[in-house]
């Protein structure tokens, strides 16, 4: 069972979430309508999954204040709308989930299972909305390289895989970041996930956009969930 932690400051928020709940493998802990309360609370006491509402509020660093009391729990965002600069700097942060608050029941619950149970949930148009329209050009390797990095394997099983070295996947690695604006390894394989994994790449020198500079802390493998819309990833311990 899941001890969920919310952060909300909309009442009527918190028994529709109860109830959904109720079903499901997680269970609604504690609830709490400021984020210095949950700070508090988060000293006292450990959680499995942290739903936080983004209200005016919650700054990014706040949310930094949040990330870093909450002892490893994950953090999922629960939104009406947002920019995409808030979700690539909460991502930065460490944030394992984005959540619309208008999606179906089921979806809701699914995002708060999947994410305490160590996948990453982001929606596939945030995805999409994180890239730019800079064009670039991706060779073989590098095709290869960004491919199995969305699928969640290190450097050391990356340059098994492809027959080289480590160092030469490292000095891959860091071209590629620069080349297609990636400013981390998880920008890389959002990236690889948009653009290679979806087919788009389906040639060597074949044209795909680069990413604007946008961050976030570990790396995903790629499970595609497109009844939802969704691209949520299994966490790779990179």
């Amino acid at each position: 069972m899941l001890n969920v932690l919310l952060y909300t400051t909309q009442p009527v928020l918190v028994l529709g979430l109860a109830a959904a709940l109720e079903e499901s493998d997680c269970r609604l802990a504690s609830v709490y309508s400021g984020t210095r309360e949950v700070i508090e609370a988060l000293a006292r006491a450990r959680f499995d999954v942290l739903l936080i509402e983004a209200t005016p509020e919650l700054s990014t660093e706040i949310l930094a204040e949040i990330k870093k009391a909450a002892q490893g729990a994950p953090i999922v965002i629960w939104v009406d709308a947002v920019s995409t600069e808030f979700v690539a700097q909460a991502l930065s942060l460490g944030v394992r989930g984005v959540l619309r608050k208008n999606l179906p029941v089921r979806l809701q619950v699914k995002c708060l299972e999947a994410v305490g149970a160590g996948e990453l949930w982001v929606e596939k148009q945030m995805v999409a909305s994180l890239l730019c329209t800079k064009r670039v050009v991706l060779g073989e390797r590098e095709r290869q390289l960004v491919t199995l990095l969305a699928q969640g394997l290190k450097n050391k099983e990356i340059a098994h895989r492809l027959g080289l070295s480590e160092g030469t996947v490292k000095v891959y690695l860091s071209r590629l970041f620069h080349k297609v604006g990636a400013s981390d390894r998880f920008a890389l394989a959002l990236y690889a996930i948009e653009n290679v994994l979806d087919h788009r790449c389906s040639s060597a020198g074949s044209e795909v956009p680069a990413l604007p500079v946008a961050s976030a802390t570990r790396i995903p493998g790629a499970l595609l969930m497109p009844d939802a819309g969704m691209a949520h990833h299994l966490i790779g311990a990179l």
